[in-house]
């Protein structure tokens, strides 16, 4: 009876240890949100493409995008206070507000800048998405507008979309 009750004790030792602070930290990492977890390549490189456009013309880091990947496309989302654009690319809509297949659609975009200076911006960013699109083989881009929210970037619920065909 002795040794099974050492056994039982060194049993419930070893079950009853606490996790090491390595085994914490690796559970409790969040998934990664850069554009390595964006799985279709010619979707990477475009959003490549845009990190690049932005750090040049903004001097947003990397740390202030956050990348999601979709069975259909991938979104790219910019906290920078500067110019912060998101934007959804989409290879098949599915339907999804009347867009068609292949469409880029710009959510959102704002600035703790004054409206002029967005405005201009805004405006050389859509000649890029535009050339972006022909390069990477996205056929439209989309714009979308909330109809219940003029003033703020809110998720697009209901929107009036814009579109431009790219080739």
């Amino acid at each position: 009876m002795t040794a099974l009750n050492n056994l039982l004790s060194r049993v419930k030792n070893i079950f009853d240890r606490k996790a090491t602070p390595a085994t914490n930290a690796a559970t409790s990492a969040e998934p990664p949100t850069d554009i390595s977890v964006v799985s279709d390549l010619r979707l990477k490189v475009a959003l490549a493409d845009i990190e690049k456009y932005l750090a040049d013309n903004f001097g947003t880091p990397t740390t202030k995008l956050r990348y999601e990947d979709y069975a259909n496309g991938a979104s790219l989302f910019s906290k920078d206070t500067t110019f912060a654009p998101s934007l959804v690319i989409l290879t098949d809509s599915d339907g999804l507000y009347n867009l068609p297949d292949n469409v880029m659609m710009l959510v959102s975009i704002t600035s703790t800048n004054d409206e002029n200076w967005l405005i201009e911006e805004l405006g050389k960013f859509i000649l890029f998405l535009k050339e972006l699109g022909t390069t990477h083989r996205i056929q439209h881009l989309a714009i979308a507008f909330s109809k219940e929210h003029y003033n703020t970037p809110n998720a697009v619920k209901t929107a009036d979309v814009t579109g431009i065909r790219l080739y």
